[in-house]
């Protein structure tokens, strides 16, 4: 019986028979032959499922089979075992009856040994692949592999040098281009699921380059394309060292391009690229161009108070402020509205000078916030935010909420805290949007000539690989300001989330 029929006859998940509806691009996974698998996917497409699958199939079919999944931490390997191998095993009566027998004691989670002489084999290896020497085993199964310490698969390849089946099946996300997962991708037969156009019969990769807003349309002739037609073509046809497929969002039925597109919308263009579209990045595509963000230059001047603000129903207006602080740090205000369609059109924008009086500059921003009529305002809540936020608050009488922005790799919803709302956002993340939109054109300024000399606090950021906590960061040369930046960043952050809750209850 073969893999895919093995799961449609055996395999439940959630008390009910696997399903393939929908899924035609999983075919020829299902029924590849190859001995070596390379799965370079977008997140959340079901890559994990069919690798707690393959385990399942390989040890119920051969008796005394040894398999070792790898993943990068020791908590994703507990959660792999306890939520998606055991309860397959468990939910699924033959195969449970089978490799489980009538024993009732709870097996072993990162060794298990079943009752036809089969075992699998779960390990972190995040830092080095040492906890899995000494091992010997049949199957090597490696589970967001782009996190996986440098270098480990040739140590961990030979845990299978006694073995005759040497099966290795390889999956993750991407991240950078010269990431081992994209290394292993490109040395595989690299497959792409290719969409045809019914009207002119050109054939394309699901990228960016067919997202449209009304859906999926040829990029030549501005057809409609429909995913559920593509099929599978190698960039590496003569490959000799497995088989490669490529799966993202746009591919898998239960994501709707509406959530794709609000995804473009807020990740930074790098982890759109990585987590949605199943593609790597290079350093530097976090960085936009002085052209990118002069497009994004309207040709209304800007504007000096609510009197010069193109007026629309419900329009609500925004600001985010910067605080300096110190002999050099200035502060930034940016002050906006978004529009319906989530664009934020950026309306005024200030700096007040490191060595103007604390009380000018408080009063200076609260002023800046009546005559615009700001509803809501996000301020930096770090340094001397933490008392700056307070005195605005108690300067605006209640006329505007204060959101107070401290910057984390963790993300969490505001809570209240006193007069203030405590927000914690995800720095980069943050920052990357500001960039995905400016590249969107959904950010928008006011004329060059304006708001000119701002433009370059966008333009001087660099991204950054940090090795040690393999992600990338946003930096600035100390030579220049990156100010507006954040101010901007924090306007938008609090204009996307007044269109969220407007949609929501609105």
């Amino acid at each position: 019986m073969g893999f895919r029929n093995f799961c449609t006859t055996h395999v439940y998940l959630r008390g009910k028979p696997i399903s393939f509806d929908g899924r035609a691009y999983l075919d020829a996974i299902y029924g590849s032959q190859a001995r070596k698998i390379v799965l370079r996917t977008s997140r959340q497409v079901e890559k994990t499922t069919l690798l707690a699958n393959r385990i399942i199939h390989d040890v119920v079919r051969h008796p005394g089979h040894r398999v070792l999944f790898v993943c990068p931490r020791r908590e994703q390997a507990q959660l792999f075992s306890n939520t998606r191998l055991l309860p397959t095993i468990q939910g699924s009566p033959l195969i449970r009856r089978y490799l489980m027998g009538g024993r009732r004691c709870r097996i072993q989670v990162m060794n298990m040994t079943f009752a036809n002489g089969s075992e699998v084999h779960i390990r972190a290896a995040y830092q080095s692949a040492d906890s899995s020497r000494g091992l010997s085993v049949d199957a090597l199964f490696l589970d967001e592999f782009q996190d996986l310490a440098p270098g480990c698969l040739p140590v961990l390849q030979e845990t299978m040098s006694h073995s005759d089946v040497k099966r290795i099946w390889i999956a993750g996300t991407p991240k950078l281009i010269d990431n081992h997962l994209e290394q292993v991708f490109a040395l595989s037969t690299g497959n792409e699921w290719k969409v045809p156009c019914e009207k002119c019969q050109a054939e394309f990769v699901l990228n960016e380059r067919v997202i449209a807003l009304e859906g999926l349309a040829c990029p030549q002739c501005k057809s409609t394309l429909d995913s559920r037609a593509g099929h599978w073509v190698p960039r590496n046809l003569g490959a000799k060292w497995g088989e490669g497929f490529s799966i993202n969002h746009l591919m898998i039925p239960w994501m709707s391009l509406e959530e794709v597109l609000e995804r473009q919308m807020t990740y930074d263009p790098a982890q759109f690229k990585n987590e949605c579209l199943g593609l790597p990045t290079a350093l530097g595509e976090h960085v936009i161009t002085r052209e990118e963000i002069v497009a994004c230059c309207t040709n209304r001047p800007m504007a000096k108070s609510w009197n010069d603000v193109k007026k629309t129903s419900n329009i609500i207006m925004v600001a985010g402020v910067d605080w300096g602080g110190g002999s050099r740090s200035r502060t930034v205000i940016t002050v906006g509205y978004p529009d319906e369609d989530a664009r934020l059109h950026i309306c005024y924008m200030d700096r007040l000078h490191a060595h103007e009086e604390p009380n000018q500059v408080l009063e200076r921003v609260a002023s800046i916030c009546r005559q615009f009529r700001v509803s809501f305002v996000a301020a930096d809540g770090g340094g001397n935010g933490h008392v700056y936020n307070r005195l605005l608050a108690s300067r605006l009488h209640g006329h505007a909420d204060i959101f107070s922005i401290h910057y984390s790799a963790a993300e969490n919803e505001p809570v209240q805290d006193g007069v203030l709302w405590k927000w914690t956002v995800n720095r980069s993340r943050a920052i990357g949007s500001v960039f995905a939109r400016i590249k969107e054109k959904l950010n928008l300024f006011p004329r060059l000539q304006d708001c000119d000399a701002f433009l370059d606090e966008f333009t001087c950021v660099v991204a950054d690989y940090d090795d040690q906590k393999r992600n990338i960061k946003f930096k600035h040369p100390e030579t220049q300001f990156d100010d507006a930046l954040h101010a901007t960043t924090y306007a938008q952050a609090i204009a996307l989330r007044v269109v969220h809750k407007l949609r929501r209850y609105g």
